[in-house]
């Protein structure tokens, strides 16, 4: 059964998506990450089609096909979208599945309207903490820098997340916050064929989608640092954070790890840190967040704020690591399969 690419048209998007199987099947919605499209999910895609699954999956607001507004991004917008877009295809209520930013627009839906989603599946993504792990998190907040950087190296940088082009090529800081992917050549993973890589050089050739980008980081993403405070009902309170002081951090002559005052943990969503999804919620992690290249742990990770805030918000909460680094679906798309039906048929 094909994967057939459309659109549907909700209440203020022409949003374009990639649907698979039966139209009776159980509805099964997966939300691409940053810098992809719904093409990420081709895999999972099929898989869910061959058992049985009605596969959706949309391009997010501001990416592949789907409408490029300009309008000022947040999460809770971004939830929104989800559901008129489940409101336009007629879903009452589904399996949700995000990878990175994907996740993220997972997370907030799921929290928002539990009624709507019966499973939450997280591949490699964050539900309200953000990391030291992820400079660019600091770096999108610096007026000028990444559009400076996306108009100069929009291709180089596909080029190096996705096929191996020595990263060199992309500079240092201030500019390019990827300075942890090694400079020199490395060989073009073997899940990135001459297609994907066509099609992501293509889908991130358009300025328009850059604007929403550094829309989905800059303006969605408020940063706060969350401080112990035993006087509070829930035990800490929040210190904001301008766009100005992460940009500060950012800009920091030593770099902002030098920066005794910089917090390497931040929240952006500390509206949502007393709140639950009770029901069934898979979390797959790759090396890239969880420290390890091994495939199939099954212990949830703890012990610092990142890690913490999965079972912070899932209390039915299952975990596997992953083989691959971050674009699990593509990287290690039998695995990720295998998981998602097991997790879909209850039997993970």
């Amino acid at each position: 059964m094909g994967i057939e690419s459309q659109f549907v048209q909700t209440v203020d998007l022409r949003v374009h998506e990639r649907v698979s199987g039966p139209t009776d099947g159980h509805p099964v919605v997966l939300l691409h990450g940053f810098p992809q499209t719904s093409y990420q999910w081709r895999h999972q895609l099929t898989a869910l089609a061959d058992a049985g699954y009605a596969g959706y999956a949309p391009d997010n607001r501001g990416f592949g096909g789907t409408d490029k507004p300009g309008a000022r991004v947040s999460r809770a917008l971004l939830a929104q979208d989800v559901i008129n877009y489940l409101d336009a295809k007629g879903i009452e209520r589904c399996t949700l599945v995000g990878h990175d930013w994907g996740g993220i627009i997972a997370f907030k839906t799921a929290i928002d309207y539990p009624d709507r989603i019966e499973r939450l599946a997280l591949i490699d993504t964050l539900c309200t903490v953000w990391t030291s792990v992820g400079p660019h998190g600091w770096w999108f907040k610096a007026p000028g820098i990444a559009e400076e950087f996306f108009a100069k190296y929009h291709r180089e940088f596909i080029e190096v997340m996705f096929a191996g082009r020595d990263a060199s090529v992309l500079g240092d800081r201030p500019l390019n916050p990827w300075g942890q992917i090694p400079n020199g050549v490395r060989p073009r993973p073997d899940w990135i064929d001459d297609e994907a890589l066509a099609h992501y050089v293509d889908a991130f050739s358009d300025p328009l989608v850059w604007e929403h980008a550094i829309s989905y980081y800059r303006y969605a993403l408020p940063f706060h640092e969350v401080l112990e405070d035993p006087t509070r009902a829930c035990g800490e309170r929040y210190r904001s954070l301008s766009e100005q002081d992460v940009a500060d951090y950012w800009l920091h002559p030593a770099g902002m790890e030098k920066n005794p005052a910089w917090p390497r943990f931040a929240d952006y969503g500390p509206e949502d840190r007393h709140k639950q999804f009770p029901k069934p919620t898979l979390w797959l992690y790759g090396g890239y967040l969880g420290g390890s290249m091994e495939e199939g742990r099954t212990a949830v990770p703890a012990g610092n704020p990142f890690l913490d805030q999965f079972a912070r918000y899932f209390p039915d909460l299952r975990a596997r690591s992953v083989g691959g680094g971050h674009f699990l679906g593509e990287e290690c798309a039998g695995y990720v399969n295998d998981c998602l039906l097991r997790f879909l048929s209850g039997a993970l």
